[in-house]
């Protein structure tokens, strides 16, 4: 229950807001709500309650509705409460008084503040509607994922198709970088799907897709999955307004990258195919680097390179630095598979430009990693073993078990061409901590013991070395690939 006190304070703020829309000052407002002026002096410095026909009264005078007093008070309440830590979501979300003052600062203006024909009714949804909400995400962005539900919640302007969409788009954007993030933003989406059209169950399905690819990029893939099957559900019951407002491409993009994480990589492609015949726009490049993904998880460096080499004139290094270098740099990649070091070579300056560009420590160590790949490819086994000790180094003081193996590989296989099986020993005793942390999956681990218990008896060889870099690179994409045991170890 609210108590007199929030009661009243909320009834003084809505009478001086609304003598703020017209203008009134103490005088005026005696004028209007037909009340003596020592009254209103007191109803002024709060000393004393605010009747209901007072309110009633200058709301009337204002030209503001009755019909939404109520609501403009229950908003104010709101905000006395939450001042006071008392709100549900206060006690809930630690941050909720932010996020409700964000609220009713923009319920005064649309309501008390601007006269009521500037507010604009909501219509057919458009394209239109997009350049909204873009400048309603640069408003929330800054906010904690606890303020912007509550703003959502509260404010009807962020309940839109497009908000949706917005949300949507930017949970894609971090998913690879900030998967908990990603997921939290594509919960938004549904939350305002179900707010702003409820009865639209497209747009639900839309937000429903983003929130399958949350789960996924957060490896949790019983619930990507179950996420995933509710919204092919809602996508086909309905169509919103447009149907050509929401991209159909995306939902087939999303469910490639799923099929590729569950190792049903043909069904992957055959999704992304599809994606990609539906998509010509802005998203094709990043569409061809999911096809490119999906290659490498089978190891098929060919494969892999032709999907990049038709991204790469579709993306703009000036526009986003940091989609030429992901391309960049695994196309390298694959050459280096294929064992087209002359080719690697070539490219290698365009990938440390932009990595520098960028100014990421971890991108500039991969690219070195990847110059010392070129390097031992091409036989300058000097260049390839410095480059090759400085990223271990590095790897390991950032604590990347998998990296810091698959570099101590690397660095094996040049020691091996070069016979020094002693030095390779070394290598594999420093490779201890791996084991002790159990920071990589069970195959992954067995592959390496395979490999050091052979470098410590010094019977190591290259063509080992070889299998294992290749068991390990692929298992990254995927973890339940299963090691051949001692086949070819000799």
């Amino acid at each position: 229950m609210v108590d007199d006190e929030v009661r009243d304070l909320a009834s003084r703020l809505a009478m001086l807001l609304l003598c703020h829309r017209g203008g009134l000052d103490q005088a005026g407002l005696a004028r209007i709500s037909r009340t003596a002026a020592s009254q209103i002096s007191l109803y002024w410095r709060g000393e004393r309650p605010v009747p209901r026909k007072v309110l009633e009264r200058v709301a009337e005078g204002t030209d503001f509705p009755g019909h939404l007093l109520d609501p403009l008070l229950w908003h104010l309440r709101s905000f006395v409460i939450a001042g006071r830590g008392r709100s549900r979501a206060d006690r809930v979300l630690a941050t909720g008084f932010a996020a409700e003052l964000i609220a009713v600062l923009r319920l005064a203006e649309d309501l008390i503040l601007e006269p009521l024909d500037r507010v604009a009714p909501r219509g057919v949804p458009s394209p239109s509607d997009r350049e909204e909400a873009a400048a309603l995400w640069e408003q929330l962005c800054s906010l904690s994922g606890a303020e912007r539900l509550l703003v959502i919640e509260e404010a009807a302007e962020y309940q839109s198709w497009a908000f949706c969409e917005r949300l949507a788009v930017e949970s894609r954007e971090v998913a690879y970088k900030r998967p908990r993030e990603a997921l939290e933003l594509a919960q938004l989406a549904w939350r305002v799907a179900k707010l702003g059209d409820a009865s639209n169950p497209r747009l639900q399905g839309w937000a429903l897709f983003h929130v399958a690819n949350g789960y996924r990029a957060c490896q949790d893939l019983r619930a990507a999955a179950a996420a995933f099957s509710r919204a092919q559900e809602l996508w086909t019951k309905a169509t919103i307004g447009d149907s050509g407002l929401l991209n159909e491409a995306v939902p087939l993009w999303i469910e490639a990258a799923l099929r590729r994480a569950e190792r049903s990589f043909p069904e992957a492609l055959e999704r992304i195919d599809e994606a990609l015949s539906r998509e010509h726009g802005d998203l094709r490049a990043r569409m061809l680097l999911t096809k490119s993904s999906i290659f490498q998880a089978l190891g098929d460096p060919e494969g892999s390179a032709v999907a990049l080499a038709e991204a790469a004139p579709l993306i703009d290094p000036g526009r986003d630095p940091r989609l030429a270098l992901v391309l960049r740099f695994n196309l390298v990649v694959d050459l280096c598979h294929m064992e087209r070091f002359d080719q690697a070579a070539a490219g290698l300056g365009e990938v440390q430009r932009l990595a520098v560009q960028q100014g990421e420590e971890l991108d500039l160590q991969r690219v070195a990693w990847l110059r010392g790949k070129v390097a031992a490819g091409l036989g300058h086994y000097a260049e390839a073993e410095a480059a090759f000790c400085q990223v271990r180094k590095s790897f390991q003081t950032h604590g990347l078990a998998y990296d810091h193996a698959l570099v101590s590989l690397d660095l094996s296989l040049v020691l091996l061409e070069e016979g020094r099986s002693g030095d390779v020993r070394r290598i594999a005793e420093e490779m201890l901590w791996i084991f002790d942390g159990l920071r990589i999956h069970r195959e992954a681990l067995a592959a390496l013991q395979l490999f050091c218990r052979a470098a410590q008896a010094e019977a190591a060889t290259a063509a080992l070395a070889r299998r294992v870099v290749q068991f390990l690179e692929r298992s990254q994409h995927d973890p339940e690939l299963r090691f051949e045991g001692e086949a070819g170890a000799g």
